[in-house]
């Protein structure tokens, strides 16, 4: 989760020591919840942190700053701290940090730190128990990260919406004059939200989803060391040569063949809001599946077309301005790798339809006559012959990848 940590921790805190909090007055209670949303977003501090040191900041999932230990270590301290205070400061100071709200804090440090290693676990993996590197997830084996989806279309963000929806009511109803209106826009809200966070599970259980690569429960983030995040790296294994390249054929007629027969979400997006919202919820289309098809090999093919668009169109930008199944079949055209469809054609191959020579659609051959690729018509991927594809494109070419290596 990326906005609720802070909020979550003010909701725990409030629940666990309302009794005490509601003793203190105005203004401590007001350090109280201050400290305690702070203290909530604490643990991310890391990825500041770690600018300033050899780890990358993607990796902040897997260093001490998110571990248990680590701040039961601190709360330790915080508590010594704390003792050493009540000692030392006169009755002015004693009055102004008395017992109830230094107890106060010393709890809300521990309650706000570990909601926020919960949260973090709930839908990703972190190596909470750090020393030990395996990372740990409740729901993140079941309701897994889409390679595609927007973020705004999936569970985790269904779920910080009611955290802050519920953060803010609470603020509303304690701090603001209450009117009638106001509450129940409130609730509708949460209602909606509520409504929300099964269907966005709904559409995740339907999508194919694999996002993190992983090696002895330890998350793969970067696999050659270079301090570019894999989903970023246009060469993953450092050898000279780009990952579009090196994608084992066989692997990925594998990989189609199963994603056809569970019959994933498809969506062209262009058709109709329904089609738009699978498609941000992370659908297939025929270019995301040869997308993934490598990506489930760690050879993520997004960085080497952005590079290749740099080249070929000599543009010096970070923003991509040719869409990528264009440049991916430019790619393949410039590099003289495309043939016409025959027999020959390995499994595995990436091929593409072109109709008056404008690239239509595109996808992965299996076998000489079974290929996988997403129709207009398709609402799931399923596999297709020559012939469902030359009527769908009446005179068009359809040529393939022969070979790139």
């Amino acid at each position: 989760m990326y906005l609720a940590h802070g909020a979550a921790s003010y909701i725990l805190n409030e629940a666990v020591q309302k009794k005490k909090i509601s003793k203190l007055n105005g203004h401590e209670q007001l350090v109280v919840a201050i400290l305690t949303i702070l203290f909530g977003i604490l643990p991310d501090i890391d990825l500041a942190i770690l600018t300033v040191t050899p780890i990358p900041t993607f990796a902040h999932h897997s260093v001490i700053t998110h571990s248990i230990l680590f701040y039961l270590s601190l709360w330790l301290l915080l508590n010594l701290l704390f003792f050493v205070l009540k000692k030392i400061l006169n009755k002015k100071g004693r009055k102004m940090l008395n017992d109830e709200l230094l107890n106060i804090i010393q709890y809300s440090f521990i309650i706000s730190t570990l909601s926020h290693l919960f949260l973090d676990i709930l839908f990703s993996h972190s190596a909470i128990f750090f020393p030990l590197k395996k990372q740990i997830t409740i729901l993140g084996n079941v309701i897994k990260t889409n390679y595609f989806a927007q973020y705004m279309f999936t569970p985790p963000f269904a779920c910080e919406v009611i955290i802050i929806l519920f953060f803010l009511l609470i603020l509303y109803k304690k701090y603001i004059k209450r009117r009638k209106i106001a509450t129940n826009i409130f609730k509708l809200l949460i209602a909606i939200s509520c409504i929300y966070l099964p269907f966005t599970i709904y559409m995740n259980l339907n999508t194919y989803n694999y996002s993190s690569h992983f090696r002895n429960g330890e998350r793969i983030y970067d696999a050659d060391y270079d301090r570019i995040q894999d989903s970023r790296d246009a060469d993953t294994d450092n050898d000279g040569i780009d990952n579009i390249q090196e994608g084992d054929k066989k692997k990925i007629a594998q990989f189609a063949k199963r994603i056809s027969a569970n019959k994933y979400f498809a969506s062209n997006r262009q058709q109709n809001i329904w089609e738009s919202i699978k498609y941000n919820s992370g659908a297939f289309n025929s270019y995301r599946i040869i997308s993934q098809a490598y990506f489930e090999q760690n050879l993520a093919i997004e960085p080497v077309l952005k590079e290749y668009e740099q080249k070929r169109y000599n543009t010096n930008s970070y923003t991509q301005y040719t869409p990528s199944p264009i440049l991916l079949y430019e790619y393949f055209a410039d590099n003289g790798y495309l043939y016409n469809l025959d027999t020959q054609i390995e499994s595995g191959s990436i091929f593409f339809i072109l109709t008056n020579d404008k690239m239509v659609n595109m996808g992965i051959v299996l076998d000489s006559e079974t290929f996988v690729t997403v129709l207009d018509t398709d609402k799931r991927v399923v596999t297709h012959t020559k012939d469902n594809m030359q009527r769908a494109y009446p005179n068009c070419v359809i040529k393939a990848v022969n070979s790139y290596y």
